[in-house]
């Protein structure tokens, strides 16, 4: 078979069809198989690799924007996935008949009265006019729900504690010079709470006060809510460590009248090197100034909780 023609100059994929025949493309050159067709109307390349999780979701997310409709936007997980908001891996992906994991369609929605969009790889949803919040995408410029909204519009798709996560997520507040800033403040997310009725109420009605500020991670959000089931003090988040106005460290969770921290160290830890070192560094700083610090795993924290509190309880007994 010949060797496909050439885009023209200023056509990247993905694309619209009506742009490529902009560009003078013909019908039997967007035929060509070195061209995909993830949705009706669209081209893009074949991606290699698997096609699931957050970067699958914002590739496809990118290629339906080229046929979307200008009363569409997206939002529940897909929107999450858009603003880097922390999911269950599972929420990523959907189940065939045959049980096997595939990927989760797109998150499609418009405000009613307009009817959502009915096509293969995505699920059309029809949001109430006072519930639905869209914005622009700063970094990618798609139409997607704003992220007090989307952390209302998951009520009815994530249990309690990862509610919780993605709240904490949306209203984290700078803490290093480099961070970012939030993405909605806790008087959005009451604002989304206090729109109107809908589906999962009771469950954002729960999450909403255990939301805060100066959580990280989903998992440190977790250990934090662990705290709370044991029926212990809650802790403070990301408890600053100074030399005069210095910032040193960030402590994931601590007790400083206790001089007690926990750290939870994620698996990436292991796996790089020079975090490893830097985290030893760190923790012989913090052993120096006088903190206990108790050392948290994925294992402690979702398959061996009880011990977990024995350890937990041991540490804050030994400071008394």
């Amino acid at each position: 078979m010949p060797q496909a023609t050439p885009l023209p100059d200023g056509l990247v994929p993905p694309f619209s069809v009506a742009t490529a025949r902009h560009f003078g493309m013909s019908d039997s050159r967007l035929r060509r198989k070195d061209l995909s067709r993830p949705f009706h109307g669209v081209r893009s390349v074949d991606h290699v690799g698997a096609d699931d999780g957050e970067e699958s979701i914002v590739r496809r997310a990118i290629e339906y924007s080229r046929r979307m409709r200008e009363e569409e936007f997206f939002s529940h997980v897909t929107a999450a996935v858009l603003w880097g908001l922390p999911l269950p891996p599972q929420s990523l992906l959907a189940r065939s008949r045959g049980d096997a994991a595939m990927a989760r369609p797109l998150d499609v929605a418009v405000r009613l009265p307009a009817r959502a969009g009915r096509a293969r790889g995505i699920r059309g949803r029809s949001i109430s006019p006072h519930l639905a919040e869209v914005s622009i995408h700063p970094l990618t410029g798609l139409r997607v729900s704003t992220p007090a909204a989307v952390w209302a519009e998951l009520a009815t798709e994530l249990a309690l504690e990862d509610l919780v996560a993605v709240g904490d997520a949306a209203v984290r507040e700078p803490m290093w010079e480099t961070d970012a800033a939030a993405l909605a403040s806790v008087a959005d997310l009451d604002r989304a709470l206090g729109a109107g009725r809908r589906l999962g109420v009771d469950r954002l009605r729960a999450a909403r006060p255990l939301v805060r500020t100066r959580s990280r991670s989903r998992p440190e959000t977790h250990l934090r809510l662990a705290f709370v089931e044991a029926g212990l003090l809650e802790p403070e988040c990301n408890w600053p460590v100074l030399d005069g106005d210095r910032l040193l460290a960030l402590l994931d969770l601590a007790y400083p009248g206790a001089g007690v921290c926990f750290e939870y160290e994620g698996e990436h830890h292991l796996r790089d090197p020079e975090q490893w070192a830097r985290d030893i560094r760190r923790h012989e700083m913090l052993v120096e100034r006088g903190w206990r610090i108790v050392r948290v795993t994925k294992d402690d924290l979702y398959r061996h909780r009880e011990e977990l509190f024995t350890r937990i309880r041991l540490a804050l007994a030994a400071r008394d």
